[in-house]
């Protein structure tokens, strides 16, 4: 009994060694199989490293520029620490940073890009219309006109500006030109017998308007159409408006003559024929 003490000590001790190197080694022995061990992994950081010719993306811009300037010299573009100041062609807007630095992370500390400079689209103009160089774009020139019968009023052409809004103010056209009016031709009629009077007729004058073609309103200075006329000579006169109130007048001769009279005229015709 004795003997088989120490012998008994030996294997609990050897058993507890070989516990505590399981449990602490990240291995497992065989009574603890289903244990399992995950080993952490942590991404990794570039260390900085100013050498790297490409520590960024090369910085391109469309329709842009970008001035770059290294720490290694002119002739590096994305080293890290390189700085970029970015600007845009004409007709293009800068939306971003202006000035971005190559960083540690591998990236550029900003973004940016240019925009096209654009107006808005200008509204059509009552009896008159525009042509521009380039559209809507910056720089562009829009060109007005007005139809026959009009004249523009206001800026002639306006331009699309580096600011997004359109140079002057809007025009308009005004119808400067007369209507055209034509009266009925002179007539001459003799008076009735035993009156000194004569009923004359004639038609309304032709009215046209160059412009819209809208006449607002025709008057007469004289008697109308189908009066009696004493002898001698009246003149009828009318005139036209327009609806720019501009007028045009014209005037024809109603002329009555009494019997004798045109008994005269007829002897005086027939002794000079002969």
């Amino acid at each position: 009994m004795e003997q088989s003490t120490p012998l008994l000590l030996l294997l609990v001790l050897v058993r507890a060694l070989t516990a505590q190197y399981s449990e602490g080694s990240g291995y497992a022995s065989d009574e603890s199989s289903n244990n399992e061990v995950y080993v952490e992994l942590r991404p990794s950081i570039p260390q900085p490293d100013y050498r790297v010719p490409r520590w960024c993306y090369d910085l391109k811009i469309q329709d842009g520029e970008a001035a770059c300037y290294s720490p290694r010299g002119g002739g590096y573009r994305s080293t890290l620490g390189t700085r970029c100041s970015l600007s845009c062609d004409q007709g293009f807007r800068l939306i971003g940073q202006s000035s971005v630095r190559c960083m540690q992370n591998r990236r550029w500390s900003g973004y940016a890009y240019c925009r096209r400079i654009q107006c808005h689209v200008l509204p059509a103009i009552s009896y008159g219309s525009y042509q521009c160089t380039a559209g809507v774009n910056e720089g562009s020139r829009c060109d007005y006109t007005c139809s026959p019968g009009y004249q523009i009023e206001g800026d002639r052409n306006r331009v699309c500006m580096e600011d997004g809004l359109w140079s002057g103010g809007e025009p308009f056209c005004v119808d400067i030109d007369p209507p055209k009016i034509q009266c009925p031709n002179s007539r001459e009629k003799v008076a009735e017998p035993e009156k000194l009077t004569a009923m004359v007729h004639w038609g309304r004058p032709l009215v046209k308007d160059t412009a819209d073609g809208v006449i607002t309103r025709v008057l007469r200075r004289g008697p109308e159409s189908g009066s009696e006329f004493r002898e001698g000579e009246h003149i009828i006169r009318y005139t036209a408006y327009d609806r720019a109130n501009n007028r045009a007048s014209c005037k024809f001769i109603v002329k009555v003559v009494g019997k004798d009279q045109t008994n005269l005229k007829f002897a005086h015709e027939q002794h000079g024929s002969q």
